[in-house]
């Protein structure tokens, strides 16, 4: 007991000494670095952050970190395409606006990233939860070939292959292959791949594993082709159609919780693409509130931060203290929970190599094939 004793007084002196410098001194490196940060961000005020249009998103992100930290998040909601086209245009015209955005680098590729208008992410973090790869299924993995600017926070496959029970069943299509049999002609409704999104996703993992022929062979089947998702879901929900290819579980709810039966196919035999969701969080190069830029990054993937973000957009997190399992209920399964990283780097269509040699070619493809 006299070591604890006499550490105690020693500490006891040193305050009354030197204040609170003698306890900065007795703080890890990083935790001194974030009360500095959290101080300067408060004097910003604010941190701009670019989110995916969904309420329930916005208002758990808006709620907790102003809670958490006395800082006004002010939040960008729409289609990603959208606000990272705005950023761009923004960039070149030397305005500064936003801190920080959450967009895939499909959308970052072509102006974004050559332009040179993002930071590299990881000087951005602090909290040694974050840092530490062992806390990330696969380690630290990036979207981007450069692997510094699009970080993968989220890594899941989604059920996007749905059917109405009165007009098919499971067991009669267990591979992409039965849906060129006579029975599924005007009876498939496909989510347009021309307009990105799981569309293109899907879209590109049939080109890429069944080839241009199949893909020419479905289109014979006289698809509903159609951009908006909920035509697709009020059109299986009538009837019109049989099944639908890319809209996913959240497309369905209105109609699952009017009490009308539409359900996700089994995983067919070919399996089916990995998605990284609406993409990973990059930082604007010189963003205008720096210090809450990084007190945003580092909150969002906190074991806390992924945990609610999960919870709020349904995008299972590669974080390995999170728990995934229960997203299974809307048809979504987080890579960790069941694939191999060799599988996961194999099937993903959304780094910034997949974009190049698949999703674009398969984009084009669609161009010149669908009417």
């Amino acid at each position: 007991m006299a070591i604890p004793t006499l550490l105690g007084r020693v500490s006891v002196a040193l305050f009354m000494v030197f204040g609170p410098a003698s306890l900065a001194l007795s703080q890890p490196g990083w935790q001194v670095e974030w009360d500095r940060v959290q101080a300067a961000a408060k004097k910003e005020g604010k941190v701009v952050v670019a989110i995916p249009l969904n309420p329930e998103l916005r208002k758990t992100v808006e709620g907790v970190f102003r809670s958490r930290f006395g800082i006004e998040p002010e939040l960008v909601v729409g289609q990603s395409a959208q606000y990272v086209r705005r950023f761009n245009d923004e960039v070149q015209a030397g305005v500064r606006y936003f801190d920080v955005i959450i967009a895939g680098v499909e959308n970052l590729l072509d102006r974004a990233l050559p332009l040179g208008a993002l930071d590299p992410l990881e000087p951005y973090w602090i909290l040694p939860e974050v840092k530490d790869p062992k806390n990330w299924w696969g380690g630290h993995i990036y979207s981007d070939k450069a692997k510094r600017f699009a970080y993968v926070t989220t890594a899941y496959t989604s059920s996007s292959i749905w059917y109405n029970p009165d007009l098919a069943r499971p067991e009669e299509v267990r591979s992409f292959d039965d849906l060129l049999t006579s029975k599924w002609k005007d009876k498939i409704g496909l989510l347009d791949p021309r307009g990105g999104g799981v569309g293109l996703g899907i879209w590109s993992f049939l080109w890429a594993t069944k080839g241009e022929d199949y893909l020419k062979k479905l289109v014979q089947q006289k698809l509903l082709v159609q951009t908006d998702r909920r035509v697709l879901a009020d059109s299986l929900a009538k009837g019109k159609i049989a099944l639908t290819i890319g809209p996913t579980y959240y497309t369905f709810v209105p109609f699952i919780s009017a009490g009308i039966s539409m359900k996700p196919f089994p995983q067919f035999k070919e399996g089916t693409f990995v998605t990284v969701g609406s993409g990973p969080p990059v930082v604007a190069k010189n963003p205008p509130h720096p210090n809450a830029a990084k007190l945003f990054v580092n909150w969002l993937l906190s074991k806390e931060g992924q945990e609610l973000w999960g919870k709020a957009h349904g995008q299972p997190t590669r974080r390995l203290d999170v728990d995934t399992s229960w997203l299974t209920q809307i048809g979504e399964q987080a890579a960790k929970d069941f694939l191999t990283l060799e599988e996961f780097h194999k099937r993903e269509n959304q780094s910034e190599e997949k974009i190049i040699s698949v999703r674009r070619p398969a984009r084009e493809f669609a161009s010149k094939l669908l009417p």
